[in-house]
């Protein structure tokens, strides 16, 4: 057994896949019979054979991951995110790319080609200029077999499942059931072997990156492997350079130098200049000391005017993704006094640092001052969902509403949560998150999801 354990941690320490206990079978019978085919004695001869720096410990490690990763794969996976992706992230980065011309977009465990090859459909769609551009679409896998498959171009109409016929359109059948992909977009997309957690990089090619799709590869990650991992992605993004993985595989993982957007089908992650120290933590608020000298106190007005002037300062720093200075800002603040503002904006900061349990400590500090904040209990909400934890997610909403009924983004929250499980309650939260979005001045602005009433609205009507 304790062979075994070494395997498995000499797995992680190479791949960062993590083997639970529902693998043993499948781990046993796969070691057993490399064992008869190699002729080796035992565990530890294998070992041996792949810890070797050697191009056959090369090639059986390419027998490893694929005997023990199920690459699983189709066209456009998420609805949600895919419209994210061609209504909000693409056209922002063609717009901001306009001068340049210039596109560099990475699917990271892209197994059988899929995902690459939705990006490249989607740019179709969205870039009719795009001979003029110098667009990279890379396609990366640790899997030699799979990036094989995906260089063909050859499909399944199981990976072709549930897409419109425009996209269908650019398959035609071939033998055997298959369909081939138009070599027009096959060229668009290029493929390599990488090693996310021993491959360098940045290197020459992957490097100023606009976009990152990483989906459905760290929930087979130990949580190190995906802390190593993510720290190498943030320099490899350009600034505000965008991260997109699959639905809370960043639970509980530090976000330095990411910080969280929110749109109404997801969350993202999106690079920031700003990197926050290794340590920073908020001494307790101290009340200043009775002066010997008497100063007259400063007027009502002037109180109102410097507590807006600190609350501005903190949200700006925090839509700017400035996280360490809405935090200084809130430390400086709370050292002179007790203050509702520096306690909420700090928990946002440290929220989107991935430090949940700092940003609740902040927060219940706030509740302290505010018992009936609703912001403070949805802010606490989108914490407990980072953390997996949907059902106290969805109290906390109910309980926003409950405190103020025309919360809107508390509606749309509750909305994508029940989607699944109760079409009813979907649906109502959507009628009303509409109705009182109609209320509205179309240009009214929601800071957490960057977008106006009026593209709220639109969006709710298309989808």
């Amino acid at each position: 057994m304790m062979k075994l354990n070494d395997f498995k941690s000499l797995l992680t320490r190479y791949t960062g896949l993590a083997m639970t206990g529902n693998d043993q079978d499948k781990l046993l019978k796969f070691l057993n019979n490399r064992l008869l085919e190699l002729k080796l004695a035992d565990l530890s001869d294998y070992l041996d054979m792949l810890a070797a720096n050697t191009l056959a410990a090369d090639q059986e490690w390419q027998a490893v991951v694929q005997a023990l990763t199920v690459p699983e794969s189709f066209f456009l996976r998420d609805k949600g995110q895919m419209n994210i992706l061609q209504n909000h992230i693409l056209p922002e980065l063609i717009q901001r790319n306009q001068q340049s011309r210039q596109l560099r977009i990475w699917s990271a465990g892209c197994s059988t080609g899929e995902e690459p090859y939705s990006l490249a459909l989607l740019l179709h769609k969205l870039l009719p200029d795009a001979h003029e551009w110098d667009v990279l679409i890379l396609g990366t896998d640790i899997n030699d077999k799979v990036l094989t498959k995906a260089r063909a171009g050859l499909y399944s109409t199981w990976s072709l499942r549930d897409i419109e016929p425009e996209i269908l359109g650019h398959f035609q059948p071939e033998a055997h059931g298959l369909l081939s992909l138009d070599a027009s977009i096959r060229e668009k997309v290029s493929f390599r072997r990488v090693n996310l957690l021993q491959t360098p990089f940045p290197d020459l090619e992957i490097n100023n990156i606009d976009l990152i799709l990483c989906r459905n590869v760290f929930i087979y990650f130990d949580p190190e492997a995906i802390a190593t991992v993510l720290e190498k992605f943030v320099p490899t993004l350009k600034p505000d350079g965008y991260l997109i993985t699959g639905h809370g595989e960043l639970y509980q993982q530090s976000l330095n130098g990411l910080r969280t957007r929110l749109f109404l089908e997801s969350v993202v992650y999106q690079r920031t200049p700003h990197t926050r120290p290794e340590h920073w933590s908020l001494p307790l608020p101290k009340r200043p000391l009775s002066p010997v000298i008497a100063v007259a106190a400063p007027s009502k007005q002037a109180a109102f005017e410097e507590k807006r002037d600190t609350t501005t300062e903190l949200s700006d720093a925090y839509q700017r993704g400035d996280y360490p200075a809405v935090l200084a800002t809130a430390q400086k603040k709370l050292l002179q006094t007790v203050d509702f503002e520096s306690y909420y904006w700090s928990a946002k900061a440290y929220a989107s640092l991935g430090q949940y349990h700092t940003a609740e400590t902040r927060l219940q500090s706030a509740l302290a001052l505010d018992a009936r904040s609703a912001r403070c209990y949805y802010l606490l909400a989108h914490i407990k969902e980072s953390q997996s934890e949907i059902e106290q997610a969805e109290l906390l909403l109910n309980q926003v509403i409950a405190l103020d009924e025309t919360f809107i983004p508390a509606y749309l929250e509750l909305a994508v949560l029940y989607e699944q499980d109760d079409e009813q309650k979907h649906r109502e939260m959507r009628e009303q998150a509409l109705r009182l979005l109609n209320r509205l001045p179309s240009e009214h602005y929601f800071a957490d999801y960057d977008a106006h009433a009026g593209d709220l609205i639109r969006q709710l009507q298309q989808a």
